[in-house]
């Protein structure tokens, strides 16, 4: 299976780390970009696996029949998941806007669900925080490196299950319900940080390039109303107060920053030296 070509295999997905493919009946393959080291496809697979052992609905996942699991195929590598057919909550929010309401209660709540349940075997959170803090050091200087560091001293950690990049259109809308994807960056750590990187998205994410004028305006309309019900969802039934999240908020885009998506990063860079310092080299 490992020598098996990709010739008339029908690409299913795209995403900025991988290719998904039809693999046989009820799977798919992610195939991981050419870039995509090989430690990358280790973590993804084992936090795929430990996801979907999990009360948390996210997709099955078959490891390859080798020393670590993962499939070589043209020089890149993957592994073998459940396929869940449907559409994304986001794509639905397109042409049905007016399940704005109840589509962020159930994105709340899937949030709080996954946030009960501990799993101190995922990776670190506060390690992975605490390393590109270190980054930041060597892009954006000293003193907005340490004020980074401090704020996240200063921030509760946990070990529950944390997606690390959730948001509607990672919500799988299938006939057997939701299912929950791309957990390549989840981690075990604070619920609070994984919902402020949520409320970041909605607030500062990039706009498709194809978005202009009154429908740039609309989106945003439509992102305040959709993250204000969300949050009013996850704040209610929350095991800490809002103002945690708020606190979280200047690390996440620190930690944002490091992903430098080049829609984002000029005004992070703005908005990094106004929280935390205005002496960047």
């Amino acid at each position: 299976m490992q020598d098996r070509s990709l010739e008339n295999v029908e690409l299913v997905g795209v995403g900025r780390t991988a290719e998904i493919y039809a693999w046989g009946e009820g799977r798919v393959l992610r195939l991981f970009r050419d870039f995509a080291s090989e430690t990358w496809a280790r973590r993804e697979l084992s936090v795929s696996q430990i996801v979907s052992d999990a009360q948390v609905p996210a997709p099955a996942v078959f490891p390859a029949d080798s020393e670590d699991g993962l499939l070589r195929i043209a020089g890149r590598l993957g592994f073998v998941m459940e396929r869940v057919d449907g559409p994304s909550m986001l794509e639905v929010l397109t042409k049905q806007p007016w399940r704005l309401f109840s589509f962020a209660r159930a994105m709340a709540a899937f949030h709080l669900s996954m946030h009960r349940q501990h799993a101190p075997e995922l990776p670190s959170q506060r390690q992975r925080f605490e390393r590109i803090a270190e980054w930041i050091r060597e892009s954006l200087g000293d003193e907005i490196a340490e004020r980074v560091r401090d704020a996240l001293d200063r921030l509760p950690d946990n070990d529950v299950i944390c997606h690390g990049d959730y948001h509607p259109d990672n919500i799988l809308l299938g006939q057997h319900g939701a299912t929950i994807i791309d957990w390549g960056p989840a981690s075990s750590g604070a619920p609070a940080a994984d919902v402020a990187w949520t409320v970041h998205l909605f607030k500062h994410g990039g706009s498709p390039p194809s978005i202009k004028g009154w429908q740039r305006f609309m989106l945003s309309m439509f992102r305040k109303l959709f993250l204000a019900v969300y949050k009013r969802a996850y704040a209610r039934r929350a095991s800490f107060p809002w103002t945690t999240v708020e606190a979280w908020e200047p690390v996440i885009a620190a930690i944002r920053y490091h992903d430098q998506i080049p829609e984002e990063k000029e005004f992070l860079e703005r908005y990094l030296k106004d929280v935390f310092g205005s002496t960047a080299r």
